[in-house]
């Protein structure tokens, strides 16, 4: 285990790897387990296992199908079914028993005793000294969804977003995290991914393409002298077959293990370029 004093100088956010409904609403949820890792960041919670490594680490351990803590509290169907609180999966199933969802005390419920609780805790975090850079962590579908833009596009290896344009600069809106920090990280994850680049064809880091950030780094970025950045691994790097189990065979977690190795290293260099924290 790593000491404290010598973790990396991140704080970490795994908002979509949980699989787990809360008991009160269980026998009010149509989806199984392997529903429910198809919807969410497939196994993300083995990629992103940086407890010891990392200053401050915050993985939400309830399925994204059930509630989405990347998304504002406002984001309600039936004016967003993929919003906050959501009616059909990414796949396009039903998540509750009742068609038109749950009911607003159940909403109120999620919201009040794990939305804002998760978001507190975030926001506390950071206000502890040393932490140069928060980073909400993702993975993503190999190929946009059929309802999304662009459906059926391919993705990059990897995504990095800071609400900016393709250089990580400004575009429209405030930025939650430095164009030259963004472009470091990139800089850093292609290095070590470039032989993957070659075996897919597919490049290896975009900035802000796909996605440009969701609520989580957009809430927590604007609000402090933090900047975030949020990161999305592309599953095709790890993920060969549907997810029927609940924790990966022994090939996948070899993969989820090499790549979360590849990231710790990234991570390394942007750190010892920024230099000490204070």
């Amino acid at each position: 285990m790593v000491s404290k004093a010598a973790r990396l100088p991140f704080l970490i956010s795994v908002p979509h790897g949980g699989v787990k409904v809360p008991p009160k609403l269980r026998s009010l949820c149509k989806l199984d387990l392997p529903s429910i890792l198809g919807d969410g960041d497939t196994w993300s919670i083995f990629l992103y296992s940086l407890e010891n490594r990392v200053q401050s680490y915050h993985r939400f351990r309830f399925a994204r199908a059930v509630l989405d803590l990347n998304r504002a509290p406002g984001e309600l169907p039936p004016g967003n079914p993929d919003g906050v609180v959501k009616t059909v999966t990414v796949s396009g199933e039903q998540v509750w028993k009742n068609p038109g969802g749950l009911e607003k005390e159940d909403i109120s419920y999620l919201l009040e005793n794990y939305y804002h609780p998760y978001h507190q805790s975030l926001a506390k975090a950071l206000e502890l000294e040393g932490i140069m850079l928060g980073l909400d962590c993702h993975t993503m579908l190999p190929e946009a969804p059929g309802y999304s833009t662009g459906a059926g596009e391919k993705r990059p290896l990897v995504c990095l977003s800071n609400r900016g344009n393709h250089q990580g600069e400004e575009a429209g809106e405030p930025l939650t995290a430095p164009p030259d920090l963004i472009r470091s990280l990139a800089e850093a994850l292609e290095k070590r991914l470039a032989t993957r680049e070659k075996e897919t064809s597919l490049p290896a880091v975009l900035i802000n393409q796909p996605f440009r950030g969701g609520h989580i780094t957009r809430k927590h970025g604007s609000a402090g002298n933090i900047p975030w950045i949020q990161v999305e691994f592309n599953r095709c790097l790890y993920l060969q077959v549907d997810p029927f189990t609940a924790e990966p065979d022994s090939e996948t977690l070899s993969k989820l293990n090499e790549l979360r190795s590849i990231f710790i290293e990234a991570l390394e260099e942007i750190s010892s370029k920024q230099g000490p924290t204070t």
